[in-house]
């Protein structure tokens, strides 16, 4: 009983210490602007890139967006990220058999009675 006391202290003792430095971080972030900066690099455009529509609108040139903006999304796909996909589909039907399978045995089991 004297152990579970100990554990169930330096638990809570654990879960405030993480909870107290989560909070740091998070108010750390948001006092330095960290995602407001993120936010205004992600839409803003560049320098280049606004001379370039403008000298375009002077021009009479076709404006296309996809000239000016610039794909900042990353592709993460690999082999492994793929085959993971592949493997979590197929335990999913696997999954979605048996869970089939199994409440079909139920209700077999309970027309018989």
């Amino acid at each position: 009983m004297k152990e579970f006391k100990e554990f169930k202290k330096n638990g809570i003792r654990i879960l405030l210490f993480t909870t107290f430095f989560l909070f740091l971080a998070l108010y750390m972030t948001q006092a330095t602007g960290y995602n407001e900066y993120n936010q205004a690099k992600r839409t803003a455009l560049t320098d280049y890139e606004i001379s370039l529509f403008e000298q375009d609108l002077k021009e009479g040139k076709e404006i296309n967006p996809d000239k000016y903006l610039k794909n900042q999304e990353k592709d993460y796909n690999n082999r492994l990220s793929k085959m993971g996909f592949f493997l979590s589909q197929e335990i999913e039907k696997t999954f979605q058999k048996g869970m089939n399978a199994f409440f079909k045995m139920l209700e077999d089991m309970a027309k018989t009675e």
